[in-house]
């Protein structure tokens, strides 16, 4: 799991998070705890240098760190969590789901607010917005899970009223992506034998493969690896690579790959359910794969695996699992169609399957996002 980077926390003193312990929980306001953030790239050349990629346009992977970083800044407000003596951490980024154009010289609002909160969990929304003349557009959203821990255990937290009508749908739209996301994690191919249905379309798939009926490229040939050691410039305040660090990486790798795959320019449309299973130590060896498993017409979904490797033993363990959608366009703007990825064994039939699912979840999505 993912916590705030060490320069964004300042904690309280131990009397303080002495008095803190013995406070009851309390009901707080939506608007207790919502904040605002400006990226000012209209007038700050400086900071859109920072921001700015080869083809002009905006960094997303630099735009993801920010996202991590509001959701976690907004969790500690609402649950006191300095105040308490509690830790905050990342559980999973939900979903992210680009709604418009981004663009590099257009001043960019974030604009974070809890959407739910369980026992010891909460839902935080990141609406992004572009400015266009006097106002603010929305071209993105985000949702981030966040749970509370003290001494490594589940930590109660402050309950939340909702009292919009917006607040109270936004509450309810939160409790169905926490029974989606429980649900296509209980149909993961790591659980579950494919369906009869999913059977059948594995099985026409790899009879026209072998009779040469369909023209791709073979899973394999998609796959991209990066590896690197961890530095103490990504640390939060507990010792960790900051979780929004980790996202940059896996996007941009998944990028990368959707470039070379494609040979034109991606388009990023959306990642859904990055999975924080364990925090990564600084002096880590990190390894970064991606996988084109899923491809349909003008888009494709790439899965990153992130995984830390002890150079001593070899051994490696999985810590962060996520799935990046982009579209590729041509030099004239236009959506062109992507090349047909090819399942060759039973493993990427599986991971064919789990993409298609996903991305089927991902439309509907987008397709209700307005």
């Amino acid at each position: 799991m993912s916590e705030i980077p060490v320069e964004a926390q300042v904690a309280p003193s131990k009397t303080k998070v002495a008095a803190a312990l013995n406070k009851a929980l309390i009901t707080a306001k939506v608007s207790d705890s919502a904040l605002e953030k400006i990226l000012p790239f209209s007038t700050d050349l400086e900071l859109r240098e920072r921001y700015i990629n080869f083809f002009n346009g905006l960094r997303l992977g630099k735009l993801l760190e920010d996202l991590d970083l509001i959701a976690g800044q907004v969790a500690y407000r609402h649950t006191e969590g300095w105040e308490r003596g509690m830790t905050i951490v990342t559980a999973a980024c939900d979903r992210i789901d680009l709604l418009g154009e981004l663009h590099s010289d257009r001043d960019l609002q974030l604009l974070a607010s809890i959407n739910w909160v369980g026992r010891s969990s909460i839902e935080v929304g990141v609406k992004i917005s572009s400015k266009e003349g006097e106002t603010w557009k929305r071209v993105a959203r985000a949702y981030f899970i966040m749970v509370a821990r003290r001494e490594g255990k589940a930590e109660p937290v402050n309950s939340l009223e909702t009292v919009t009508k917006v607040q109270q749908r936004r509450f309810r739209e939160s409790e169905q992506r926490q029974h989606e996301r429980r649900s296509i994690s209980q149909t993961s191919y790591l659980n579950n034998t494919p369906t009869a249905d999913e059977s059948q379309i594995l099985h026409e798939l790899f009879l026209q493969i072998k009779k040469g009926e369909i023209a791709g490229v073979p899973m394999d040939n998609s796959i991209r690896q990066s590896t690197l050691l961890m530095h103490p410039q990504s640390r939060n305040v507990h010792d960790n690579i900051f979780g929004g660090y980790l996202m940059r990486e896996a996007f941009e790798l998944a990028w990368n790959i959707t470039y070379l795959y494609c040979r034109q320019k991606p388009k990023f449309i959306s990642m859904d359910h990055m999975y924080f299973y364990k925090p990564v130590e600084i002096g880590s060896i990190i390894s970064f794969t991606g996988t084109v498993i899923y491809t349909v017409e003008k888009t494709l979904m790439v899965e990153v695996v992130t995984e830390v490797i002890h150079p001593k033993s070899g051994e490696t363990q999985v810590t962060n699992v996520c799935y990046f959608t982009f579209a590729t366009l041509a030099d004239s703007g236009k959506s062109q169609r992507v090349p047909q990825i090819l399942p060759h064994s039973y493993e990427d039939g599986l991971k064919y399957l789990d993409g298609a699912k996903r991305f089927k979840l991902g439309e509907n999505k987008r397709d209700n996002a307005f």
